[in-house]
């Protein structure tokens, strides 16, 4: 009788979603700076908000840090980028969920003068891109005393966020400043997640992003390929502790930036230049999550650079801070 039962219990949660089956656990959901990490079962939604920050303080030229002259008007100083984020996800099936987000940037940068050394104070904010991504489950089994799932993502970033934000003085910004590709960019991701046993858990994810054509102010931005893995362990019920690498590598922007029917001089500064463009970067996470009984999920990760590899001249990576709630019901 016992075997009978057992093998019933195995052959319910195999053709159950992993949200289902460990939509409980504080651990159930990737580390919150990994988007599209999961599925809902039929009928199950979740609203989320998300809060990044980066802060980037150091000139890199290739892997090395550099602190000489740049040979531009301007040099670079400091930047940060805030982003806010809400989604939605809903589970059409129990393999399929939709997920649409859409993002709020702020950019600040200050740029040193050459001739005189004074500071150039650079700000620009407003709606970022906007995406649409179907999620859907292609494996998903009991295994031991945990389980296993595997699902792949298509998603369409939408060019709602501007290309051609201007400064206060009416110049326009760099590229590194402005809040959107200005193309419609498709996103193909895989994702797999293992609940080994109910204290420890760990997934990873692929995903690329090809961006296509030119946008209005004349350049694209290069393609890029992220890779992450991320581990978590229980602490109880309702806290969990995770870590984090994420791999990313991006192409240099093509075209040249123009100004209406002008095209913007690359030597006013390195962000200007599209030689200063493209890379290799990898972070390391640590997280924190809690789940509430009522479905509520607090999450936050601080991240910080260990390696970049940058073309031409560029402001380099320090480090970054996650923060999101999440709402699944």
């Amino acid at each position: 009788m016992k075997n009978i039962l057992t093998k019933s219990i195995a052959v319910i949660l195999a053709g159950t979603s992993v949200s289902a089956m460990a939509g409980s656990r504080p651990d159930a959901h990737a580390p919150i700076g990994v988007m599209g990490d999961h599925v809902h079962k039929k009928g199950g939604w979740m609203a989320s908000y998300r809060s990044m920050t980066m802060r980037m303080e150091q000139v890199y030229q290739g892997s090395d840090t550099f602190s000489g002259v740049s040979g531009y008007m301007m040099d670079q100083s400091w930047m940060t980028m805030d982003m806010q984020m809400l989604g939605v996800m809903y589970g059409v099936t129990d393999q399929l969920t939709l997920m649409a987000m859409a993002s709020y940037k702020e950019y600040n940068m200050d740029m040193i003068r050459v001739m005189d050394g004074s500071v150039v104070e650079m700000k620009t904010s407003g709606k970022g891109d906007s995406s649409l991504t179907a999620l859907y489950q292609v494996y998903n089994e009991t295994r031991g005393e945990g389980s296993v799932n595997l699902h792949v993502g298509l998603g369409l970033s939408l060019p709602t966020g501007e290309v051609d934000k201007k400064n206060g003085m009416g110049r326009d910004h760099s590229m590194a400043m402005q809040l959107g590709s200005g193309t419609f960019d498709f996103m193909p991701s895989v994702t797999y997640n293992h609940y080994v046993n109910d204290e420890w858990s760990w997934g990873g994810q692929a995903k690329v992003v090809f961006h296509s054509g030119t946008n209005d102010s004349g350049y694209s931005l290069g393609d890029s390929f992220n890779l992450t893995s991320w581990v978590s362990r229980k602490i109880n019920g309702d806290f969990s502790v995770s870590g984090r690498v994420n791999f990313k590598a991006w192409s240099g922007y093509d075209g040249v930036q123009t100004n209406g029917m002008f095209v913007v001089n690359p030597l006013i500064a390195a962000p200007i230049d599209t030689s200063n463009t493209g890379g290799v970067r990898t972070d390391l996470y640590l997280g924190l999550n809690y789940i509430h009984h009522s479905g509520v999920r607090v999450a936050t990760e601080v991240g910080k650079s260990v390696y970049q590899d940058l073309q031409g001249t560029q402001l380099g990576n320090d480090w970054s801070v996650n923060v999101g709630l999440q709402y699944a019901f």
